[in-house]
């Protein structure tokens, strides 16, 4: 991802509002058999990066 920042194929959304590092963040998704993959994959991607 950081590549695709740095040569401008992915853009930084809502700079100016940036929870921190002490506010929490909330996913809210449907599990189960039916979720997408993809929705796992991005799930799974926070959890590692943000924590559970």
């Amino acid at each position: 991802m950081a590549d695709d920042l740095r040569s401008g194929a992915l853009v930084p959304l809502l700079e100016a509002w940036n929870p921190g590092d002490l506010e929490p963040i909330h996913a809210v998704f449907i599990g189960g058999p039916a979720m997408p993959a993809r929705v796992r994959v991005f799930v799974d991607f926070l959890v590692e990066r943000l924590g559970s």
